[in-house]
């Protein structure tokens, strides 16, 4: 538990008072009883009030001492740490059975786990570049290397003797000792980094916090204002440094007597850390046992991991379409190319670069300080070239690579890739970026997407991509797994600002966690909603199953791409033909032809380019007229001069673009014309008309201005008249007055008497009188023209006998009037 900051201050305000008062009290108290010089009552009066004041500063104190004693008991343990040197570590054949034992204790497919032989090869390297002092390649860092043994009578006397008699090396054995089983069997390997000057200034912004760095801060002269903090654990990749090394029937009770064995050494230890801090995922034991040991259970913000188990055997790309969303599936790794960046994943790291510890260090230090200015927690344990350096000469190949990347030659970023192959896990870590040169080509974005692509390729399950920056790792098909951090500290005050200072972290990703809860639409491919399966926990109990409901088993997704599939061929064929037919059904020309756009889809895409034509004019007269003001400064300047002149042409031609939409949609008789949809075809009503009109003697005209009348058998052209070829009416008048009446007879009659009693297309018989004017079809005026609508009948009937005789008299009468 914690108690809150302001009630702690007025406790240890009211103590030290307390205590002022008393001593005042009694220093009153003496020189009234030296000097005489008030009455014995007066005298007596200061005598009680300062042994009363005395009793409560003592009652107040043992308050304070109680509590921190509830804090911080002295719990027992059934096991012992003993610290381990490097000659150890260098041990290949023992490293060799400690890594099978680790990977035999709870096996090394749950959620966080570690290749034991990869863990022990980290703790080499970090060890060696983490020497402790100013003179360490990371500086005031140390590596601690702790195994934990089952306790023993003849080990716990070694250790009380080797404390007594005042050795530097109180907790260590031998090596030959260690191999023969000597101290108890082994139970656990921990690892932990500890910080000799964890700077409490740099927490402090501004000017001051600047004074108080450099007056008590880790590199000055006088560090009050440090402490000494170690994290049970790496801080390069960020995991939990407590590997067991055998199975028990209770394992959380287990892990809870290793916790209580890590106290007890660093209460007995030389130079204790003020506080110990032990990172871990949900699925872990630790995060279970904290409570047990006293530790303070925070929960943190939460790391990122990409779960590839379901979608092996895919491409990227088959990936992003079925794992990610559709706003997140971008082709970061095409761009990133186009604008000249080249990536290198190597284990030799000079293939990135000569002094790669030198350039990478150079890296993640930019990105550090960009990270502090945001406001985020200073690193415990910086990147420096020794670091570097020290991995690549002490850890073992097979469990590193760089991944480094350039942009147009020049190094833009770099990251160190941790594999922990028997786990078939990555970690991406020590990333680094120069921002000024990588943001253009999103190369931070690229080293993802490509990461994710490597992982794929080498079918690698778990791809751990660190609890900072969330947002972009979730684009690339991250999912975000809780963590949780056991603080322990005998301080009060600083359990409480740590509790208040986690809390503020807990925030800055608060928000990122809301938006995927709230989040509407689910697909059950996506990446970041996969559900826990059971094997991703290191031990499950029901609560934990029901909390996180956890499903028995997993389920990998069908690769879409898969040529082998017996069902994708035939479900890829089946789905091509529902899109061929549903897009047969959409959109239909006019006349039923399928596939022609509709007036209104062409009338939107005219507006839409419209719009797109009427930004592009006022982008380019903004354009020139930066272009005229800039020339107008320096007018002899010729690279200006060119520049005004081809903006004047842009402007030219996005302004003749404007004005010819505004005519279009100015002049409504040209955009009739020019539209598909208005210009008349001969549709199948029209062609069904035609062939019962030659069936009867009736021709049709195929210009504009051609006009036919049939009641007299004579063809219009202009001024001429023709005759109907076999038509039994009267011939074409040879006198030019007798012409010019019957043209002018014809041009009267423009309307086309039609029986709507079959689908409105029925033709009148030959003796009727058919005008059909074509001619004003071509202008688009539509009031002039008569519309023929397709019938829906196959066959068209012929007309009845009472239907012609009644058009034979009304031809008769209109032949009378004429």
């Amino acid at each position: 538990t914690t108690l809150p900051l302001p009630y702690l201050a007025i406790e240890l305000t009211s103590l030290v008072l307390n205590a002022l008062f008393t001593l005042a009290n009694m220093a009153l108290a003496i020189k009234v009883e030296i000097n005489k010089v008030f009455s014995d009552d007066t005298q007596f009066v200061l005598e009680i009030n300062y042994v009363l004041g005395f009793c409560i500063f003592l009652a107040t104190l043992l308050a304070h001492i109680s509590y921190h004693f509830l804090l911080n008991p002295r719990l027992e343990s059934r096991y012992v740490a003993t610290e381990v040197d490097i000659k150890t570590l260098e041990n290949d054949k023992l490293m060799k059975l400690w890594g099978d034992q680790i990977n035999a204790a709870y096996g090394t497919k749950y959620i966080g786990a570690w290749d034991g032989h990869g863990a022990l090869s980290l703790m080499k390297a970090m060890k060696k570049a983490m020497t402790g002092g100013p003179d360490s390649p990371i500086p005031f860092t140390r590596g601690v290397v702790l195994r934990i043994d089952t306790k023993c009578e003849k080990s716990e006397m070694d250790m009380k003797k080797k404390q007594k008699s005042g050795q530097e090396d109180d907790a260590k054995l031998e090596p030959d000792k260690m191999e023969e089983g000597e101290g108890g069997s082994l139970a656990a390997v921990i690892f932990i980094t500890v910080s000799e000057r964890f700077d409490l200034a740099s927490y402090v912004t501004g000017c001051c916090g600047s004074v108080l760095s450099s007056m008590f801060g880790a590199s000055s002269c006088i560090p009050i204002l440090t402490l000494r903090w170690g994290v049970v654990g790496f801080q390069w990749p960020f995991h939990g440094g407590i590997f067991l090394t055998r199975k028990s029937d209770k394992p959380i009770d287990d892990m809870s007597q290793v916790q209580r064995a890590l106290v007890h050494w660093n209460r007995v230890s030389k130079n204790p850390c003020n506080v110990l801090m032990a990172p871990c995922y949900i699925t872990q034991l630790d995060s279970y046992s904290f409570e047990c040991s006293h530790f303070l259970n925070l929960e943190v913000g939460p790391s990122v991991i990409v779960d590839l188990r379901r979608y092996h055997g895919m491409e990227y790309k088959t990936f992003q379409r079925v794992a990610l969303k559709k706003g997140n599936r971008r082709n970061h790794i095409g761009y990133f190319e186009k604008k000249g960046g080249t990536y290198t994943v190597s284990r030799q790291f000079q293939d990135f670069d000569a002094k790669h510890h030198e350039v990478h260090a150079s890296l993640c230090g930019q990105t550090a300080q960009q990270r502090v200015g945001r406001g985020e927690a200073r690193l415990i344990c910086p990147v420096t070239p020794g670091i570097v350096k020290s991995l690549q000469d002490n850890h073992m190949k097979e469990f590193r690579r760089v991944f480094g990347i350039r942009v147009n030659g020049e190094a833009a970023g770099a990251a160190m890739l941790f594999e922990f192959p028997k786990s078939s896990l990555m970690t991406s870590d020590m990333q680094g970026l120069q921002h000024e040169i990588a943001r253009p080509a999103h190369a931070y974005f690229a080293m993802l997407a490509l990461t994710v692509e490597l992982c794929l390729k080498e079918r690698i399950d778990f791809l751990d991509f660190g609890p900072t920056t969330l947002d972009p790792k979730l684009d690339v098909g991250g999912r975000l797994i809780p963590t949780r951090t056991g603080y322990y500290t005998h301080s009060v005050v600083l359990r409480s600002f740590i509790k208040g200072g986690l809390d503020r972290f807990r925030q800055l990703n608060q928000e990122v966690e809301d938006r995927l809860k709230n989040e509407k639409k689910t697909e059950p491919t996506w990446a970041w909603a996969q559900p826990y399966v059971e094997i991703d926990f290191q031990h499950l109990t029901p609560a934990l199953k029901k909390l996180y409901n956890v499903q028995p088993m997993l389920i990998p997704f069908p690769n879409p791409d898969a040529e082998d599939g017996k069902n994708s061929a035939k479900n890829n064929k089946n789905n091509k033909s529902k899109r061929n037919k549903k897009n047969k059904q959409k959109s239909p020309g006019k006349g039923g032809n399928p596939g022609k756009k509709t007036k209104k889809q062409l009338n939107k895409e005219r507006a839409k380019q419209r719009r797109k034509n009427k930004k592009a004019a006022e982008k380019a007269a903004n354009a020139l007229a930066d272009a005229k003001e800039a020339l107008q400064k320096n007018p002899e300047d010729e690279k200006l001069q060119m520049a005004h002149e081809k903006a004047l042409k842009t402007w030219e031609a996005a302004n003749a673009l404007v004005k010819a939409d505004q005519e279009h949609s100015s002049n409504p008789s040209q955009r009739a014309s020019r539209a598909p949809s208005a210009t008349p075809s001969v549709s199948v009503g029209a062609q069904k008309i035609d062939e019962l009109n030659r069936k009867k003697g009736i021709a049709r005209a195929s210009s504009g201005d051609r006009k036919i009348g049939s009641d007299k058998g004579y063809i219009s052209e202009g001024n001429k008249l023709l005759s109907v070829p076999g038509s039994s009416h009267t011939p074409v008048p040879s006198s030019p007055a007798e012409q010019q009446n019957l043209v002018a007879s014809i041009e009267d009659r423009k309307s086309l008497p039609i029986d709507h009693s079959l689908g409105g297309t029925q033709p009148v018989p030959a003796r009727s009188s058919i005008c059909i004017d074509i001619s004003t079809a071509s202008t688009g005026d539509r009031s002039q023209q008569q519309r023929l609508v397709p019938t829906k009948k196959k066959e068209q009937a012929e007309p009845s006998d009472q239907a012609q005789t009644d058009a034979v008299q009304a031809q008769d009468e209109d032949d009378a009037q004429i």
